[in-house]
C-alpha cells in the first residue's frame, strides 16, 4: 500500500564508488543525470513554521523537531529525456517532488562546476506508479538518455546512476550490479495489474530515488540506455533494490506531454469513491487525493485530533509518517478524517457523488453516503491531477482558516486549545479532612489520554467515627484509615503556550487497612470517593512537565457486614510531574 513508500527508505552510510571497465562512460553520464530539489510553496513554508511553533508550545517538541529537519530540504535524482514532441523533460519519482510547486535541477559539469535550472514546472505526476515529469526550459541544449526497448532478463548487468547524499550534500555515484528478478511482483510497492518491477543489486542509497537504472548500449551516445527508474530499496535485505520498468515510464510520458487533455474530474471522483471502500488500504488509499493546499488549511488541527482520539494503530502509523515527512503525516491525518465520513458500523457506506460543477476556486462535488447528509467538497488541480482542497461544510472550512490566521499572527503565545500530550501524571501531597485536625497523605499515578485516564492511588486520613466490632456490639473511635485502590479521572486540559490548566472530575474505589484485615475488627473496609479539582502544569521537555493543583473529595467508608457507613470530606493540595509524551 502507499504507506510502504515511507518505510522502504533507509539512512545513508559511507559510500564507496564502484569502478569498472565501463567507468569511461561515467563523466558523460553526468550530463544526463541531475540532482532534483523541490521548492515548497511559500504558504506551505509559512504554515510549517507556524505549526512547528504551535507544537513546541503545546509540548510536542519531538514533532516540532521533525518539522525543523524537514524544512532544511531534501533532494533526489532525475534524468533528462526528450519526448516525442521534441521537448526535454526531467523524469524523477513522485515522492521526490510530492509537496513541491516547482523544482530546481542541478547538473555536475566535467570541470566540477554546476549548471542549475530553477523554478521548473511539474507537468504531471502518477501517484500509483510514483513517477513525475518536469519540464526543462526551451534554452536547455544538452542531450537526453534513451529509454530501452529491450526486455530485461535475470542476470543482466545493470548500473545505477544518481546523487545520493553524503552527509547533507548530494554526491555523484555510479553503481554496478545485476538483475536478480526481472519481473518482481511487490504489490505493496506497485500493483502487479499495472506492472512488475525490476529487482537488482546495483547500489542505491538515499538520494538515488528518481535516478536511472541503466544497461550498456553501444548505439547510445551516453554509452547506456535507461531500463528503469530507481524508486525503492528494501531495508531488511542487502542489495535488494527495485526499479520501475522503462516501458511504464515511456507510457507515462506519452500520456502527459504538452498538448494532452487534462485529467477528467468525474473519473477522478469515481476513483475516489471506490477508494473509500477499499478494505485492504483503508484510509491510506485516500492520501493521494488530499492536496497540499488542504494540508496547509486543515492538516494541523486534524493531526492533533489523531493524537488525541484516534485508535493507537492509526495514531502510531501517522506519527511514523510525520517523523519522516511532516506534510505527509498531516496529509494522512486528513485522509483518516475524510475516510471516516464514508464509514458506517458495518464498513464503508454506499456513496453517491454529484456531477462536478465549476466554481471560481475549482470544481465542486457533493458526496452522499447512505444514511448521511450530503458532504460538500472542492477539488483543485495540482501537479496535473485533481485533489481535494476542501471537504465538509463551508462554515467549518472558514472556521479553520480563521484559526490558522490567528495562529500565524501569534508570536510567543498560541491560542487556547484542548490537549495534553503527556501519558503519566504522578502526584503527591497532604490531605486535610474537614472533620479532623490531623492531616493525611495522598499519592496517585494516573495514565492519561487527552480526556480520560486512571491508575492506582494510596491515601491516609483520620476518620473520627470508625465502628470497631461485629454486628451486634461495637465501639466508635477515631482511627487512621489507609486506603489502596484505583482512580478514574475525566479532565479538560486547556493548553496555551507551554502551560496546561485542567479542571477534572475523579472517582475512586478501594479497600482500607488491608494489611490488618485479619488482626483487628474494624467493620469499615470498603472505600468510595467522588470529587474534582484543578491543576496547572508547565512543559519543560517532551518527557517532563511539573504540575501543582488542588482536589476536593467526598469519601464514604462502609462496612462489608452490617450497615455502618461514615462520610468524610477532604481537600488535597498536591504537586507532581507529568511524564512521557504520548505517541
Amino acid at each position: 500500500m502507499e504507506i510502504s513508500n515511507f518505510i522502504k527508505k533507509c539512512l545513508y552510510g559511507v559510500l564507496v564508488l564502484c569502478f569498472s571497465v565501463t567507468a569511461v562512460f561515467a563523466a558523460p553520464l553526468r550530463n544526463y543525470v541531475c540532482v532534483v530539489r523541490s521548492n515548497l510553496p511559500k504558504d506551505t513554508v509559512t504554515f510549517l513554521k507556524d505549526y512547528r511553533d504551535r507544537l513546541e508550545n503545546r509540548g510536542y517538541a519531538s514533532y516540532a523537531k521533525n518539522i525543523d529537519a524537514y524544512l532544511k530540504g531534501s533532494f533526489g535524482s532525475g534524468f533528462v529525456f526528450y519526448a516525442s514532441n521534441g521537448k526535454p523533460y526531467v523524469i524523477t519519482n513522485r515522492h521526490v517532488v510530492k509537496e513541491a510547486e516547482t523544482v530546481n535541477v542541478e547538473f555536475e559539469n566535467e570541470d566540477g562546476s554546476n549548471s542549475s535550472y530553477k523554478e521548473l514546472k511539474i507537468i504531471a505526476v502518477d501517484e500509483d506508479i510514483d513517477i513525475a515529469l518536469v519540464a526543462l526550459p526551451d534554452s536547455y541544449t544538452r542531450k537526453g538518455l534513451t529509454l530501452s526497448n529491450i526486455s530485461v532478463r535475470d542476470g543482466d548487468e545493470v548500473w545505477s546512476a544518481g546523487f545520493p547524499g553524503l552527509g547533507s550534500d548530494p554526491m555523484w555515484q555510479l553503481g554496478k550490479g545485476t538483475v536478480t528478478n526481472a519481473r518482481a511482483k511487490i504489490k505493496e510497492l506497485l500493483s502487479p495489474d499495472i506492472s512488475t518491477l525490476i529487482q537488482h543489486s546495483a547500489q542505491v542509497d538515499a538520494g538515488n530515488s528518481g535516478g536511472p537504472l541503466l544497461t550498456a548500449d553501444s548505439k547510445s551516445e551516453a554509452g547506456y540506455s535507461v531500463i528503469g527508474i530507481n524508486t525503492w530499496k528494501a531495508t531488511y535485505r542487502e542489495s535488494t533494490n527495485f526499479s520501475i520498468p522503462a516501458s511504464i515510464i515511456k507510457s507515462f510520458v506519452q500520456r502527459n506531454i504538452a498538448g494532452e487533455k487534462k485529467q477528467n474530474i468525474d473519473e477522478r471522483v469515481k476513483q475516489f469513491v471506490k477508494s473509500t471502500a477499499d478494505k485492504n488500504e483503508l484510509f491510506f488509499s485516500l492520501g493521494k487525493y488530499i492536496s497540499n493546499e488542504m494540508v496547509s488549511k486543515a492538516g494541523g488541527d486534524d493531526f492533533l485530533d489523531v493524537l488525541a482520539t484516534a485508535p493507537s494503530s492509526v495514531r502510531s502509523i501517522i506519527v511514523e509518517i510525520f517523523a519522516y515527512d511532516p506534510i505527509e503525516g498531516l496529509r494522512y491525518a486528513l485522509a483518516y478524517k475524510v475516510w471516516k465520513a464514508f464509514q458506517g458500523d458495518d464498513g464503508a457506506l454506499t456513496t453517491e457523488a454529484s456531477a462536478a460543477e465549476e466554481s471560481t476556486n475549482g470544481m465542486k462535488v457533493s458526496f452522499t453516503p447512505q444514511g448521511k447528509d450530503a458532504i460538500p467538497s472542492l477539488w483543485t488541480e495540482e501537479q496535473g491531477v485533481w485533489r481535494l482542497s476542501e471537504f465538509g461544510e463551508a462554515k467549518a472550512q472558514k472556521s479553520s482558516k480563521k484559526k490558522a490566521k490567528k495562529r500565524s499572527g501569534a508570536s510567543s503565545v498560541t491560542g487556547l486549545e484542548i490537549d495534553d500530550p503527556y501519558l503519566i501524571n504522578a502526584t503527591v501531597g497532604p490531605l486535610f479532612a474537614f472533620e479532623s485536625q490531623t492531616p493525611g497523605f495522598n499519592l496517585s499515578v494516573l495514565f492519561m489520554n487527552t480526556y480520560f485516564g486512571g491508575g492506582p492511588f494510596i491515601q491516609t486520613e483520620k476518620v473520627n467515627n470508625v465502628r470497631i466490632g461485629g454486628r451486634s456490639s461495637y465501639i466508635i473511635r477515631p482511627e487512621t484509615m489507609t486506603t489502596v485502590g484505583a482512580a478514574l479521572r475525566f479532565q479538560v486540559p486547556l493548553a496555551f503556550n507551554k502551560f496546561i490548566v485542567a479542571p477534572f472530575a475523579e472517582t475512586r474505589i478501594g479497600l482500607t487497612n488491608i494489611a490488618t484485615i485479619l488482626s483487628d475488627e474494624s467493620t469499615y473496609r470498603f472505600y468510595f470517593g467522588i470529587g474534582g479539582g484543578v491543576y496547572a502544569s508547565y512543559r519543560i521537555t517532551d518527557w517532563l512537565a511539573p504540575m501543582a493543583g488542588i482536589q476536593y473529595m467526598h469519601s464514604l467508608y462502609a462496612a462489608f457486614l452490617g450497615n455502618g457507613t461514615e462520610n468524610v470530606n477532604n481537600m488535597t493540595v498536591f504537586i507532581g510531574i507529568k511524564l512521557a509524551e504520548r505517541e
